[in-house]
Order: structure tokens, then sequence, then C-alpha cells
């Protein structure tokens, strides 16, 4: 067990007391302190990757005509087709590499999902054979351009990094190609609508999956625990997934009730992990888009290994708690780095599940 310190593998984590710790004079629990950890890194992995497809991206159709120049790192178009800021171009059927900034791209014979490390070499400067066109297919859609399954594009990015894309669709809404609309070439939505999938390294090394594993706090201490199959740990973390360690008699559950209105863990109802405490933002109307935030309203309570229990709320997901309203925010490219988390807690250490 070791405390965080600055610029260890974990980041920095800060206790702030805002309330004191005291008898409450009637020999009835003690009130718990409220505590933030700050920067706690769960996890950490430079990938960015896209959690929803990006979809209906014209490429040469009659309002978007000749390549649209994409830029996987902020997912935006880019007008400028000279500069090193966009990676890949689409255009009919054919995909583009900025290869005139040091850019390439090429097919690999792997499902997106299992490719884990991008080549190193064999890249070029276009590529137009990620899909099969039906013709006069005996069945199925006739003279239909469907992408290959089984099938990854990988893409080297002018400034060395490498990403790794998997084209859904080639039609306008990503439509169900079995479907009799799709069939009737009257009914088929418009061609050249591209959808797609794509994750990003952003390290310059050629790793295309996040590497599993958690790393374990414990409540009590404010500590990081090395060992995770000791009772000394409180709460595991990576990338949005919470655990408790019910290996050793813990458990967790979400409450919607705010974290300064909870004043008694519940006795029953613990489960091993967390998915669900915060909002992803997608392709919002409003607000930052593709954001992990925290819903409003609920806190997490936790049974720990030693009969005690704790509530904490996550206050931010990305490193140094940013302002998410900040124009810094709202830009991909200009936001913080993800997977630090902040969170406020508190754990009664009495052995009583009332928090106040």
């Amino acid at each position: 067990m070791r405390k965080l310190k600055l610029n260890t593998l974990f980041a920095t984590c800060t206790l702030a007391l805002f309330t004191a710790c005291s008898d409450t004079g009637n020999n009835g629990p003690k009130l718990v302190e409220a505590k933030i950890a700050e920067n706690i890194a769960a996890n950490i992995n430079p990938l960015i990757w896209s959690r929803t497809p990006i979809t209906n991206l014209e490429g040469d159709t009659g309002a978007s005509s000749g390549y649209t120049f994409y830029d996987l790192n902020t997912g935006s178009v880019v007008d400028d087709t000279l500069s090193a800021d966009w990676d890949i171009a689409f255009g009919g059927t054919t995909i583009l590499a900025n290869s005139g900034n040091g850019g390439g791209v090429q097919l690999v014979q792997t499902a997106y999902a299992d490719v884990e490390t991008a080549p190193e070499s064999g890249f070029e400067a276009n590529n137009a054979t990620w899909y099969t066109y039906t013709g006069e297919a005996p069945s199925g859609p006739k003279h239909a351009i469907l992408a290959n399954e089984n099938e990854t594009l990988i893409v080297k990015t002018p400034d060395g990094n490498y990403a790794k894309v998997e084209i859904l669709s080639y039609y306008e809404g990503n439509p169900d190609t079995d479907s009799p609309e799709f069939a009737n070439l009257q009914t088929r939505p418009a061609s050249k609508h591209f959808t797609f999938n794509y994750t990003l390294q952003t390290n310059e090394t050629t790793q295309l999956t996040h590497e599993d594993g958690f790393v374990f706090f414990d409540f009590e201490t404010g500590e990081m625990v090395e060992d995770s199959l000791s009772s000394q740990w409180d709460i595991g973390l990576n990338g949005t997934d919470i655990i408790a360690n019910t290996g050793n008699g813990g458990g967790i559950q979400e409450l919607n009730i705010a974290f300064a209105d909870l004043d008694e863990a519940p006795t029953s109802g613990y489960v091993a992990i967390n998915k669900t405490w915060y909002n992803y933002t997608g392709e919002a109307p409003s607000g930052p888009k593709h954001a992990i935030l925290p819903k409003d309203g609920i806190t997490l309570v936790l049974k720990t290994p030693n009969d005690l229990y704790a509530k904490f709320r996550v206050v931010s997901y990305y490193k140094d708690n940013p302002d998410v309203t900040s124009q810094a925010f709202m830009n991909i490219g200009t936001r913080p780095a993800s997977r630090y988390y902040t969170i406020e807690y508190g754990v009664q250490t009495d052995g009583s599940t009332k928090f106040e």
C-alpha cells in the first residue's frame, strides 16, 4: 500500500477536510468526514475512440462534391485539404490517407474488435478494397456497396499516430441491408453516406486496445492499494467501471439521493460493479459532445471489507476537474485527459450505517 504523490503512476490524490469528525455527544454515530480525492488515474491509456458511430459523413454527394476530409483527433471535418490537420478523406468508394503529410492507410484481414496493434509498414495513399459490390447477386441486395466483414482499415496519421477504422455502412442512416426497403433500388437510401467506428492512439505507439486492469483505492487511508487480492481496498476503477471489493465482502449500489442528503446507508442491495453513474453526451445538440459527465443527484454507497459503510459521488472524470461548460472542454482537441477521477466521499468508521 502506498500514498499517492505528485508524478507517481497514479497522479495526485489530495484530501481536503470539509467537516470535522466529532462525536455526537450522546454516544451515537460519529459525524462523517467529507473528503475530496483528486486525479485518481483509472488505467490511463491515451486512446480516443468513437463510442457511438460517426454517422452520415457525406463523401462526394450532391451536397458534398469531391472528398470530405476528416480529423480523427477532434472528430470534425477539415476544410484545408493541403494541411496536416486531416487524417482520412471519403469520396465515392475511395478512402484517402493524408499521404502528402506523411499519412497512410491499409486494409487488414482482422475484425475491428480483434485489432490490437497497428502494422508499422505497408501503408498506401488510398484504399478502395474495403467493400464488396454485389452486382447481380443471386440472393441479397443487388448492385449494393457492402463493407467487408472481418476487415479493418488501419490509418497512419500525419502526426505519427495510428488508428483503426470500421466502416459500418455506405448508405444514409446506416440502414438494415437485409430489409425489403434496401433490396428495392427505388427505396434504398442514398449512397456515399459513411457510418464508421474508429479508435485512435495518440501517443505514437501502435497499441490500439485499452489495457485491462483496475486501480484500487482505500477510503479510510486515502491511499492507493497495489495488492488486488487484499481486503485493504474499497473501490476499483477502470475506465468508467467502478467495482467493490466483493472478494472480501464488499459491495456497491447507486441511490437517487444527493450526496449531501444521504444520511444512512442501506443494509442490503449491494452488487459487485456500477456502470451507470454517468451520462455519455454523444452528439448532444448543446453542451460538450462525446463527454462522460456524472449524473446529478445520485450517490454511490459502498460496503467495505471491514463491514463499514461509505458514500461517494464522482465529481469529475477529467484531469484537474475542469469546467465542463468552458470552451476548452467543449473542444475535444483541447479537452483535458479522461480517466482521472475526482470524487467526494465519506466513510463511517464506527460500523454504523448513519452518515450524520
